[in-house]
């Protein structure tokens, strides 16, 4: 696997993303981590699309917003270019640019990976619609959001529900909306945030939240209150 610098935008250099600590494991959060109840349902529901909708291994991939390049191990050896593209430093992306101008020609990625970023974005329509026209014929859509969450990074504007990315997604033919943590991994999630000022003993308050939250959410599932949507879309 490979990344590639492509037409337009600035070079870039890799350092640790903003709103994301050096030590979260995104991919593979463990049971005892704060964000256990946020991250793991994403990461299952992105690993399952990689591995059962995208054959092959030439795949060429945008991270859009990518951060740190978190999910780009899932697609090793499945993809000749993958291309992680952000709008400033510190980041792992390869080119520095806007969602909502792309610096990439039509149809030339087969997969558009996005993830926890439609929030961030002023013009999320415009982002969409770009994301859109730079993925080939039949590509695949991945993207993640928060339906419930605190406020935090520079710029945080929109929260989202099914009805919601339905709308604003109608350029691509939608296959899944994931709901990813109902209302009890929302309320524990929450208690977890809490616990960080404690000086001692939050990596048990972690455990347990995090185990409450999960048993609960399964016995007890709703699809009013969810703390993230992963869709999958196809153009």
């Amino acid at each position: 696997m490979t990344s590639r610098p492509t037409e337009g935008g600035s070079p870039a250099r890799n350092g640790p993303a903003i709103g994301e600590g050096p030590s979260e494991n995104r991919l593979h959060p463990t049971i005892r981590d704060r964000n256990y109840l946020h991250l793991a349902p994403i990461a299952h529901v992105i690993e399952a699309t990689v591995r059962t909708r995208l054959a092959g291994n030439g795949l060429r991939v945008l991270d859009l917003g990518c951060g740190l390049k978190p999910y780009a191990p899932l697609f090793d050896g499945r993809c000749v270019s993958y291309v992680g593209i952000d709008v400033g430093l510190p980041s792992s992306a390869d080119v520095l640019s806007a969602g909502q101008q792309l610096p990439f020609h039509d149809a030339s990625f087969d997969v558009v990976l996005c993830t926890q970023v439609l929030e961030h974005d002023p013009h999320p329509d415009w982002t969409v619609r770009e994301a859109h026209r730079v993925l080939a014929s039949e590509g695949t859509l991945i993207l993640s959001t928060h339906g419930v969450w605190f406020k935090h990074g520079k710029a945080d504007y929109w929260r989202w529900t099914d009805d919601g990315l339905r709308k604003i997604l109608q350029p691509f033919r939608i296959v899944d909306i994931h709901n990813c943590g109902g209302q009890y991994a929302a309320l524990f999630q929450i208690l977890n945030l809490y616990a960080d000022p404690l000086p001692v003993g939050r990596r048990f308050l972690y455990l347990l939240n995090n185990v409450f939250g999960l048993a609960l959410d399964r016995l007890l599932p709703a699809e009013n209150l969810i703390v993230n949507y992963v869709v999958v879309a196809q153009k």
